[in-house]
């Protein structure tokens, strides 16, 4: 499961500087929240009542957070609108959930394999969104614009451009989502295994 916001903005720059290609600045953090449960069909319980919510009255198992602000510092030569620093922020966080309180050790086996699914499925939304955040920059980093000196079309053009990366990085979410949720797929494989 995964959430994203994403910013724009563009910071002009009267230096002459050349195009400079950075990497994106990508920052991650995990938070915890607790469940408990003498039985894994308890915990799952558990898991629904107080997992983080999955619109409007669902709540998932975990979640991936994503906000990328997309910035660029730019010049006019003249005749163009060229970017010389593009400038991508990735903040990612991740929620998962934490066993709380003693549960019998055969328990605390089944969970720390489910947690480890939940884990690679959940790094697995974080990497497609590492992923958007660098073709997001790259496209950034390469635009040349014939525009005015206030570059209201490059502008445009900039916001349209990221806002297809992203459009184009939320499919694949998606569909990455909708191959794991299926019926007899790996999530459900997962919570049978710490269920039984």
């Amino acid at each position: 499961m995964r959430i994203l916001g994403f910013s724009f903005c563009i910071i002009a720059s009267l230096a002459a500087t050349a195009s400079a290609v950075c990497a994106p600045k990508i920052s991650t953090k995990s938070t915890k929240f607790d469940v408990s449960g003498a039985t894994g069909a308890a915990i799952l319980q558990d898991l629904d009542r107080r997992g983080p919510k999955h619109g409007f009255m669902t709540r998932a198992i975990a979640q991936t957070r994503y906000t990328m602000n997309s910035e660029a510092d730019w010049k006019h030569d003249g005749t163009n609108c060229v970017v010389t620093r593009p400038l991508v922020r990735l903040d990612i966080t991740y929620i998962y959930p934490n066993l709380a309180g003693p549960v019998p050790p055969a328990l605390r086996a089944r969970w720390h394999g489910f947690m480890a699914s939940v884990k690679k499925h959940e790094e697995t939304h974080g990497r497609i969104a590492r992923d958007m955040a660098v073709a997001a920059e790259a496209a950034i980093g390469q635009m040349k614009v014939k525009d005015g000196k206030s570059c209201g079309r490059f502008h445009a053009e900039m916001k349209r451009k990221v806002a297809s990366i992203v459009a184009e990085y939320e499919q694949r979410q998606r569909s990455f989502d909708a191959v794991e949720h299926k019926d007899g797929g790996h999530i459900q494989s997962i919570i049978k295994k710490l269920t039984n």
